[in-house]
């Protein structure tokens, strides 16, 4: 039986977090892991 993760990364914009969360599911795809990432905005306007 293997162990399950889960890692959450967080910040605001300009912070490289899409980034940063595409770079560690690419590095655990390649270490033979299966992986989900996905990416969510919060609704503050910007600008």
């Amino acid at each position: 039986m293997t162990d399950r993760f889960e890692i959450r990364l967080a910040g605001t914009g300009g912070q490289g977090m899409v980034l940063a969360g595409i770079l560690l599911a690419d590095a655990a795809v390649r270490d033979g892991k299966r992986v989900a990432q996905t990416q969510s905005y919060s609704p503050q306007a910007r600008g």
